[in-house]
């Protein structure tokens, strides 16, 4: 018969088993690619949207970053979506405010993202459509390298219009035209946990309550 002793100790592994693998740090993972060359131009009149395709097996994407080389000031906004292949598909899973873009070479970061994702294909792109002063000539930082996401660069003209509104093919490849993806960083944490986590950890707190009154019953009885 386990010993009010063991019960503890084997309660307090259960739970903070659990809690490691419920923190949603415990297995945060950062995803970059190196510097291979530029891609030109993004940003108004040129073309409105590039984005980085990516794949993932699922988590919370958290933070996100493009390099820009060299352009003129001005306003773009960071969007994530669903990607079917060939094109992004809305409504945007995740949609920064207007990004202030100072000109030269910046990091283009966003952060608190905090979005979901199923195991799946995505985009994440930088855009000036409807942007107010949009940034202009930018020139992006480009690698040869999918950082371990498995995706590519892919880019739209949209005129000024919403990206995810264009469908059929109308997103396109880099080609041989430069670096086949955009220079990033992109951080995930850990996968939600799954419900068997949270048994554990109920089950583990159930112990230690189980634990407890029996040592108060022990002390009672011997008072």
């Amino acid at each position: 018969m386990m010993t009010i002793s063991r019960i503890l100790r084997v309660a307090s592994a259960i739970v903070a088993f659990g809690l490691v693998a419920a923190s949603p740090n415990a297995a945060a993972q950062t995803f970059s690619n190196s510097f291979s060359g530029n891609i030109c131009c993004f940003g108004s009149p040129d073309t409105t949207t590039y984005g980085q395709v990516f794949n993932t097996s699922g988590g919370t994407l958290t933070d996100w970053s493009f390099f820009a080389s060299s352009g003129t000031a001005g306003n773009l906004q960071f969007e994530v979506a669903s990607w079917d292949g060939s094109n992004a598909i809305g409504p945007a899973l995740y949609a920064s405010s207007s990004f202030a873009y100072a000109g030269g070479a910046q990091t283009l970061s966003f952060s608190g993202i905090n979005t979901g994702l199923s195991s799946g294909s995505y985009i994440a792109f930088i855009t000036v459509a409807g942007q107010s002063s949009p940034a202009t000539e930018m020139v992006i930082a480009g690698s040869d390298s999918d950082g371990g996401l498995g995706g590519g660069f892919t880019f739209l003209n949209s005129n000024g219009s919403d990206p995810l509104a264009f469908h059929e093919g109308s997103w396109f490849s880099v080609g041989q035209w430069g670096p086949s993806n955009m220079q990033f960083s992109a951080t995930f944490a850990s996968p939600v946990p799954e419900p068997e986590t949270y048994a554990m950890m109920l089950a583990g707190l159930g112990l230690l309550g189980f634990a407890a009154r029996r040592r108060k019953q022990k002390e009672s009885a011997a008072a």
